[in-house]
């Protein structure tokens, strides 16, 4: 077995379907299903491929999906892989070097968000704590973005890429932390009486 980082070798032989004592050459030629069965039952499996490793043994090279996010639920964690699929074994703890999803409920969501997120610069990805998916009653696409600097950006999933690149100047000239509305434009509006507990209460808590 190669490639498996994050995959136990003993689940891939059992998804797989192979079995000991059965012929090698007829397995061998039905290799395509048998490597199919892997992908389809392991979701961190992003493709595999059987070889003959020596004349009575197969070898098992697979490539996973790579994790490039968390989504919080119920206080755990779930990986979120390259393709939007979230893993449901939870981590207890988050990694500091991945964004935390929370709220969304669709695989597409998670994609656009994901890729919007990776096309920033790596100085606003780094200052980008927890983005969560907050739809109105008008706008489907709305998200909040809990920064690092204790600001919050509200934008659209479809031009989170293009509204984000303005982030740094527009906090530069902030004198306090508060409320950056990029829906349509970009606005900035401190956090009010009544939501700046709660708010920063949250931001404190990411």
């Amino acid at each position: 077995m190669e490639g498996n980082q994050n995959i136990d070798s003993q689940e891939i032989i059992a998804s797989s379907d192979l079995q000991v004592g059965q012929k090698l050459w007829s397995q061998y030629l039905d290799r395509e299903e048998f490597t199919r069965k892997i992908v389809q039952e392991l979701p961190r499996v992003k493709n595999a491929e059987i070889k003959f490793s020596a004349l009575n043994q197969f070898k098992i090279d697979v490539t996973e999906h790579e994790e490039v996010s968390l989504l919080a639920e119920d206080e755990k964690y779930y990986p979120i892989l390259e393709n939007g699929e979230v893993v449901r074994q939870p981590e207890e703890r988050a990694d500091e070097n991945k964004v935390i999803l929370e709220n969304f409920n669709s695989q597409n969501q998670i994609m656009s968000t994901i890729e919007n997120y990776y096309n920033l610069p790596d100085e606003i990805q780094s200052d980008v704590s927890q983005i969560n998916y907050t739809p109105s009653r008008n706008n489907e696409e709305l998200l909040t973005i809990f920064m690092n600097d204790g600001n919050r950006v509200i934008v659209n999933i479809s031009n989170m890429e293009q509204q984000m690149q303005y982030y740094p100047q527009v906090a530069q000239e902030m004198d306090d932390n508060g409320i950056v509305d990029m829906e349509v434009g970009i606005f900035v509006r401190p956090y009010d009486e009544n939501s700046t507990e709660d708010e920063q209460d949250e931001n404190e808590a990411e």
